[in-house]
């Protein structure tokens, strides 16, 4: 009983890596709008790649494209202002299971995968934008004008990612995990607004992702360490 106990608490650690494609919608959080009812919620596609250390903990790169939009917030419309922008994010991020990805207790450990896992990861990347604002309220390919540029454009920013997800497990290859990340930038321009029309106060521009990811485990990497 003693020896079965301690094999199935010796399953190896769980490590190598895993390829990611997902796509969602992003929303903005800027001068002129902080609410949904305001957003013009666009696109987002990403792809990366995560390595597991451990069953727990793990580091992963990712690039995002996504498109931000919205409408001025204020019923009295002092601004008559939208805008539409194009993001690719570049990011790195440490992930944390906040639970082992095989089953047991007690300090055992079967040799049985969880289906579900809940994770949080956080990290820091870069940010390539250009934005564009203009009169009304409508959609920017609808409008003939568009403003003058707030600062030049294409433009870079640092960026914070931090949130989570849930990853279901569909077999040893695929996993599915829907996410949500919210992003600090440290620029007031994804708006196209100058800072001192559009908030005085300095607040810089946010956005958030819910997307739903697709992961692969390549077989090549299991069937290498499998050899008898």
């Amino acid at each position: 009983m003693l020896n079965k106990r301690r094999a199935v608490s010796k399953v190896p650690e769980k490590r190598g890596i895993i390829l990611s494609m997902g796509g969602g919608l992003a929303a903005v959080r800027s001068d002129i709008c902080g609410r949904p009812e305001c957003n013009t919620f666009g696109p987002n596609v990403s792809v990366g790649a995560l390595y597991y250390l451990t069953s727990y903990l793990g580091v992963s790169g990712n690039i995002d494209y996504l498109r931000l939009g919205a409408t001025e917030r204020s019923p009295l419309r002092p601004l008559n202002v939208s805008f539409r922008s194009e993001v690719v994010e570049v990011t790195g991020t440490v992930v944390i299971n906040l639970l082992d990805s095989y089953a047991g207790s007690a300090g055992y450990r079967s040799l049985r995968k969880r289906f579900l896992v809940p994770y949080i990861r956080a990290g820091a990347g870069l940010i390539y934008y250009t934005a564009t604002s203009y009169p009304g309220q409508g959609r920017l390919n609808d409008s003939q004008i568009t403003y003058e540029p707030a600062r030049k454009y294409p433009a870079i920013a640092a960026v914070i990612p931090f949130g989570g997800g849930l990853r279901f497990r569909l077999n040893d290859e695929f996993s599915i995990a829907p996410e949500l990340i919210y992003h600090i930038t440290t620029t007031d321009y994804l708006d196209n607004i100058d800072p001192e029309l559009g908030n005085p106060n300095g607040r810089d521009d946010h956005y958030g992702i819910a997307a739903v990811k697709v992961l692969y485990t390549p077989v090549l990497r299991n069937k290498l360490f499998s050899r008898k």
